[in-house]
This record gives structure tokens, sequence and C-alpha cells, in this order.
């Protein structure tokens, strides 16, 4: 493997992703690897890197966010995405069998990597639904792990507000902060041919299987099947959410009565209530009411496990 361009986001992993620089810089020279690494300032900015870069190979060193920005530049074409991961949740990496320590990954990227192409999903948010105009789209976005709609969205604008964890433990906190004030929102869906109406606490929407942290939402998803996995959840009280966690922590959560898995590649939800959608971790949209996903098969080549 020769001539990559590595984008490195210093803010990834509670600022904690910076420190990397020097490690690469020796690690890529010890393998004869060469390399451009540029440093990410500003969001959206590993998205123009990515897409400006003129090497076969595009390494994100950060967390699902950076990878997601990358992903953004490179979807559709004939670059390959390498990944090290240094973020707070890395989620991702777990379905495509990249280590989750930054040096064992990097040995893993230069020596036994492989090029996997993986589905891509697009995700666009609409907002004052519905209106004479449409309402307020947002841009169109691409996300290679998962999108979640309702709790699991709040609970991603939540850990942005915690400074001094990473992690899981980042994950959990924000869980229970969200936990108590949460009001579930009341969904019309529709998953391909599947509809039904009511109340949902979150639904999650998986390319990947792992979201949260290390949450297994989607425990049976596959990035490269196709197709998108979903888990819609009831409104349910506290007291159930905090009996069913433990569960989703290891995928188990299949057969619990106030759990529905579908399948599908395009799916919309609307409701008159107002609901967050982040993707792959990311806040796209706070004051959402109506949101379209959609899957595009194999639009991306991964170097993975």
């Amino acid at each position: 493997m020769n001539d990559i361009t590595v984008i490195l986001n210093p803010s990834a992993g509670q600022g904690t992703a910076g420190d990397l620089v020097s490690f690469l810089s020796q690690a890529f020279q010890r393998h004869n690897v060469r390399y451009h690494l540029t440093l990410t300032s500003a969001p959206g900015h590993a998205t123009e890197l990515a897409r400006s870069a003129t090497g076969p190979v595009v390494v994100a060193v950060g967390g699902d966010g950076t990878i997601n920005e990358v992903v953004n530049g490179l979807a559709g074409s004939e670059k390959h995405l390498g990944i090290i991961p240094a973020g707070s949740g890395n989620d991702f990496i777990k379905s495509v069998n990249i280590p989750s320590n930054p040096r064992d990954a990097l040995e893993h990227l230069v020596n036994r990597g492989r090029p996997m192409s993986v589905d891509v999903g697009t995700v666009e948010c609409h907002e004052n639904w519905p209106s004479l105009e449409g309402g307020i789209p947002s841009s169109i976005r691409c996300f290679v792990n998962g999108v979640g709609i309702g709790f699991d969205a709040e609970v991603a604008a939540k850990t942005r507000e915690i400074r001094f964890l990473k992690g899981f433990p980042l994950y959990l906190l924000a869980v229970l902060k969200t936990l108590g004030r949460y009001r579930s929102p009341e969904f019309e869906i529709r998953i391909d041919g599947y509809q039904e109406r009511g109340r949902k606490l979150l639904v999650a929407v998986g390319n990947g299987r792992c979201a949260g942290g290390g949450f297994y939402l989607t425990p049976d998803a596959k990035v490269d099947d196709g197709v998108l996995d979903v888990c819609l959840v009831e409104d349910i009280p506290v007291r159930k959410i905090l009996m069913l966690m433990p569960r989703v922590m290891r995928g188990k959560h299949k057969g619990v009565r106030y759990v529905n898995f579908q399948r599908g590649k395009e799916i919309t939800l609307t409701s008159q209530d107002r609901f967050y959608v982040h993707a792959d971790g990311e806040i796209v949209g706070r004051n959402v009411q109506r949101v379209q996903i959609k899957m595009l098969e194999r639009k991306l080549s991964v170097i993975a496990g």
C-alpha cells in the first residue's frame, strides 16, 4: 500500500485523537508508506478533504462522525476507505472487523486489510412538515453505520454536552440524563411494503450492527447485504427501558414483546411531533417531522478485516 491520504480529526475521542499525529508519522515511515496527513479544522472539512484526495486510499482517523464525513466525500468513487479508530464510540469498525486499538488498526491496514464493498445509506430530514412547499428539507447525507430517530438521537445529542467521558460510559450517562424528560413521538412508518402508526421510543436503522458505543440495536445487520435493518421500540416506561438496556448491549432483544424488527430499502417516518435524527452519531436534524432513508448498494470500498 502506498500514496495514501490521512484525514485526522483532532477533536475526536474528546480531543485525544490529536495525540496520534507523531505515532502515525513514525509508523507510516517505518512501513515505507508515502502519505499526506491533514488535520480537520471544522465540521465538514473531512468531506472536502476526502473529495479532493488524489491517492487511491483515504484513511479516516477519528470516530464514527469522522468516518461519516469521509464517507460523504468518497461514496460512489473508486477510492478505498481506511480506518484508524480514535473516537468515543467506534461502532462501525465492529461490522468490518477492524481492530479497536489504533496501533493494531494501522498494522492491519498496512499488512492485512482487504477491500470490501459495502452498502451506503442516505438520509434526508424535513422540518415544518407538511406545508405547501413540502417542508424545509436538509441536504441528503450519506451514512455507513446507521440512523437513529427519537430517543437514540437525543442521547447522541446529549453526548456532546458531556466532556469528561468517552466510549460506553459516555453513552450510558447520556442515556440516563435523557430518561425521564423524553416524550415519544407518534410516527407514521413505512418500510418498503410494511406500514404502521404509533408512538415509538426509538427507531434505529442499522447498516452496521452496533450503535451508541456498544448497543447492538440491529444485531443481525450486515454492511453488504443490500438492505437496512430496522429496530422499532414501543413507547415504554423508564423501568422497562432500564430492563431492556442489558439485553440490547448483548444484541439479545429479539422476541421482546415491545420490540419489532423489520428490513427494507426505503424507510419513511412522518410525525406531527418534532424529533431528533442522527446519522452515524452526528445530529442531522433537531426539529424534524419527516425523514426519508434509502439504501444504496455497494457504493463504498472499505479496507476491512
